[in-house]
Order: C-alpha cells, then structure tokens, then sequence
C-alpha cells in the first residue's frame, strides 16, 4: 500500500508543471521584449542554446532537449510509480537502469566533445529521458511500506 500519498502527488503535480513550463513560451505566448518568464525560470538550470532546443509553435522551447527529456522523464518514471511497484519494489534494476543512464549520458558528452560523432536533438532528448524516468523509478520504494506484496 502505498505511503505519503499527499507527497507521490504533490510531486506529481510539480514535475507535470515542470514539463509543461519547459515548452516555453511557444505555449504561454511570446513576450515582445526581453526573455520569456519560462526562459527566466529555467536560466540557472539549463544552458538553452536554441540549436539544442526543439521547438513548440516555432518557437524555441525554454530548455535544451536533453533538459526536456530528463524532465519529462522524471514526470513519465513518478506517474508510473504506482503501476510499476510489483516489478520495481526491493529489486535492483531501477538503481542499475539510472547508473546505465548516467554512463550513456558521460558516453554521448564525451563523443560528441572529443568529435567521433554528433549527437542529435533527438539523442539528447532520449538519454534524457532514460536518466529521468531512472531516477523516479528508482526512489519508488520510497513510496511503499515494507510489508506490502512483492
């Protein structure tokens, strides 16, 4: 059973936030002077290169891709907590998939900087996600008391 409900979705709740701060001002509307509130919001966070960014309504969103994908990553791994709790409760695999995840992200940096290939929008968004949704899955034990069901 699960535990701190009030907690799984109040983060719920900020995380679904999150993603949909991220897609900038092509869903809040352009301000005509100045930086976007959603480009503000994530300036410490994310570098926001536009050439890194997708884009929602032609505009670029307010953080990169690979941002983007770990944030809705995060989101995509927390909403699957409660459905995913008999595969992941007291085993091992969620914390291996986030150290997979971290690896591939030091693999793709390290490629792209040292120029044996160029990663894409698309690469990035992907490994981001992957790290995201390991690192929701991986707290989701967190969320169970200790005597439920395997």
């Amino acid at each position: 059973m699960m535990k701190q409900k009030w907690l799984y979705f109040g983060v719920l709740t900020a995380l679904f936030l999150l993603v949909l701060f991220s897609l900038g001002s092509g869903l809040w509307g352009s301000e005509q002077s100045g930086r976007h509130w959603t480009e503000k919001l994530f300036y410490g966070v994310c570098h926001q290169m536009p050439d890194r960014s997708f884009t929602f309504n032609s505009l670029p969103m307010a953080v990169n891709s690979r941002c983007f994908g770990i944030f809705f990553g995060l989101f995509a791994g927390w909403l699957t907590i409660p459905l995913s709790y008999k595969l992941t409760f007291k085993k091992t695999w969620p914390v291996k998939l986030l150290l997979f995840a971290v690896i591939l992200q030091i693999i793709d940096f390290s490629g792209n900087y040292l120029q044996l290939w160029v990663n894409t929008n698309l690469s990035r968004a992907l490994l981001g996600f992957l790290l995201g949704a390991g690192a929701s899955l991986s707290i989701g034990d967190l969320f169970y008391n200790n005597n439920s069901k395997k």
